[in-house]
């Protein structure tokens, strides 16, 4: 009886043993066969009209690279900027898609901020340069979801304000306010 129970252990074993061995394996083809996230980082990159190489460069180097193909596609999605300089901008920041929220948030409000212009000495820019100065003021921000609270009130709520007046309020807004403490300035 002994003998019997004991030959049983030792096949109940090896059993486990090679199913265990079969699990710990599959996972290993599995991964092999699926592309991995910089695949997709390059893959989405590239789709917007990066170069295969500046797309590579760029998610070997991004901290997370979901995020920064994130921020390029969805930002490429809706404006008309070059995939090259959403790319620059998304790399720069800590947070890509804090960027792409902040941009996507105020172009919204990109057409509406061109046609209420007042009328001016110097021609109003076209709305390819308003989305550029979008990009680089969000880009700025330390805090861009905040920052695109701001533009957003601010354009709507002042008859005379421009898109870019106030892109440029909001950024200043975000320095030590001089003015209000003056003991305080260097």
């Amino acid at each position: 009886m002994r003998k019997i129970l004991w030959k049983a252990g030792v096949i109940g074993v090896t059993a486990i043993v090679t199913a265990g061995l079969s699990d710990l394996t599959s996972p290993l083809v599995a991964s092999a066969q699926r592309t991995n996230q910089f695949d997709i980082c390059i893959r989405e990159i590239t789709s917007t009209g990066v170069s295969p190489g500046a797309a590579g460069t760029a998610c070997s180097d991004a901290l997370i690279p979901k995020e920064l193909s994130f921020c390029v596609t969805r930002i490429k999605n809706k404006t008309p900027l070059q995939g090259d300089d959403i790319l620059r901008a998304c790399y720069q920041v800590r947070r890509p898609v804090d960027l792409a929220n902040c941009v996507i948030d105020i172009a919204r409000v990109i057409p509406a901020g061109s046609q209420a212009r007042k009328q001016e000495e110097k021609p109003a820019p076209d709305a390819k340069s308003l989305y550029g100065l979008t990009l680089d003021s969000c880009r700025r921000s330390l805090l861009p979801g905040r920052h695109s609270e701001c533009v957003i009130a601010v354009s709507r709520e002042s008859k005379d304000a421009t898109l870019e007046n106030a892109l440029n309020t909001c950024l200043s807004a975000e320095d030590f306010p001089r003015d209000l403490f003056p003991s305080y300035s260097n």
